[in-house]
């Protein structure tokens, strides 16, 4: 096998195993939807009666289900039932890959967007989408409907592959300190109009985890900077805490208190079982100093991250603050699944 064949192999594995991580899911949204040509915001909400559409299987484009050459406007529905764990605030669909824009509605509130629809169009073909639900939008154990509104611009069309599911992030609920949700964020470009009217849409804010493309800041690549201002527990100890600041595309600093306290190039410096894996694939964990929390009092953490191209950002968890004890397993169990997909690889082009 020559150089440049095997680079392109670990490339495109790589591409496809780099959001591997296999969260808790809820509901399984891969099978067959209603589906329909066109374009109608009548088709967003609940009540309207889809029963004429066409049946169509997801994920797969809509050539391979038989809508070929066409290209334009063209949603689909599903209905589902869902319960979601009673201390969660937000779950977390999965919409796969879409190709090339996509409005995303959940009992007719739009969640989320990516990529700009037509005439001008911006393609997220490349974007795994993954949008928050707030649970409070849910109809906890009855009936719930997705509808997805898609443009295609040229060859392939629809939601074409990855996972499609609703899910949540066990280890987010073994923070101490929660600090997913809304950070502060500064970047070169504005959020994309259509992202402002999602309902998890904050003026400056952004919503984490997530790649900020799947959150209105489409072909963002280079440097932004998130920031979060929280209160520690007074009643927590404030030694030998672990900072989680997720998994990031592609490198980071981080910042508490005015204090560096990691960035990518430290971990990989430190620990060796990181030297097979792209800087973003690896979960940032970070040590606190013992002296450097405000117990009872405000605390800010900033983390400066530079995408150098393709998605971008803090998109995946757990994102927070516990105990040594608790964050060891989470970190060696991170480790591992990366090594196991690497190893799986290896065995798959070598064996």
């Amino acid at each position: 096998m020559n150089k440049i064949l095997l680079l392109a192999i670990v490339i495109a594995f790589s591409a496809g195993n780099a959001h591997a991580k296999e969260l808790k899911s809820l509901v399984n949204l891969k099978g067959y939807w209603k589906f329909t040509i066109g374009d109608d915001s009548e088709w967003a909400s609940p009540d309207y009666n889809d029963s004429k559409w066409t049946k169509v299987f997801v994920p797969e484009s809509w050539e391979q289900n038989g809508f070929q050459n066409y290209n334009g406007y063209a949603w689909y529905r599903k209905s589902f039932t869902i319960v979601a764990p009673k201390s969660a605030q937000y779950v977390y669909l999965n919409m796969g890959y879409i190709d090339d824009a996509d409005e995303v509605y959940v009992n007719g509130k739009l969640v989320g967007a990516s990529g700009q629809m037509g005439p001008a169009s911006q393609t997220a073909a490349a974007i795994p989408r993954m949008y928050p639900i707030p649970k409070d939008i849910l109809n906890n154990g009855g009936s719930n409907l997705i509808a997805v509104r898609v443009f295609d611009d040229y060859n392939d069309g629809g939601i074409t592959g990855g996972d499609v599911n609703i899910s949540f992030d066990s280890d987010q609920f073994k923070m101490n300190v929660d600090l997913s949700g809304y950070w502060d964020f500064e970047s070169s470009r504005q959020v994309d109009k259509s992202n402002r009217k999602v309902i998890t849409y904050r003026e400056g804010k952004i919503f984490v985890p997530g790649f900020w493309e799947a959150r209105g800041y489409n072909q963002l690549d280079g440097r932004a900077i998130y920031t979060k201002t929280f209160t520690y527990p007074a009643n927590l100890n404030s030694k030998d805490q672990v900072l989680f600041a997720g998994v990031i595309d592609d490198v980071d600093e981080v910042y508490l208190n005015g204090e560096k306290i990691g960035s990518s190039s430290q971990l990989r410096r430190k620990n060796r079982r990181y030297s097979y894996v792209s800087d973003n694939y690896i979960l940032r964990a970070y040590d606190i100093p013992d002296h450097l929390l405000n117990r009872g009092g405000e605390n800010t953490i900033e983390i400066m991250v530079r995408d150098h191209t393709g998605p971008g950002g803090i998109y995946d968890g757990p994102i927070g603050i516990t105990d040594r004890e608790t964050a060891s397993p989470i970190i060696n169990n991170s480790v591992k699944d990366n090594r196991n997909s690497f190893q799986k690889f290896l065995d798959y082009w070598f064996d």
